[in-house]
């Protein structure tokens, strides 16, 4: 199943364009079905997470959320700057990063 995580949140961060303190992230988790990776995007804000994806509204801190998505620590935090680069682009941001 293929969600829409990268838009649902790419849409909510550009509503927050003049607040650094949210960031769009993007990593890989695991399913929690069989285990097998997929890339994922959701947002930071301190602590908390939030993440709009599939038509939810989570927001579970960060501990939690990393570790229900078995996702490493490895994180891209995705800057101010880098999400004006990409405003207004109908490309989502993980295909920029390859």
């Amino acid at each position: 199943m293929a969600g829409d995580c990268y838009q649902a949140n790419g849409n909510y961060i550009i509503t927050k364009m003049g607040d650094n303190n949210f960031k769009l992230c993007h990593g890989v988790a695991l399913l929690a079905s069989d285990k097998k990776p997929f890339g994922h995007c959701w947002i930071v804000k301190g602590c908390s997470i939030l993440d709009f994806s599939n038509g939810k509204k989570i927001a579970t801190t960060k501990k939690k959320y990393y570790e229900l998505g078995k996702i490493p620590v490895t994180i891209i935090e995705i800057t101010p700057e880098m999400r004006k680069s990409v405003k207004g682009t109908p490309q989502p941001l993980f295909e920029i990063f390859g």
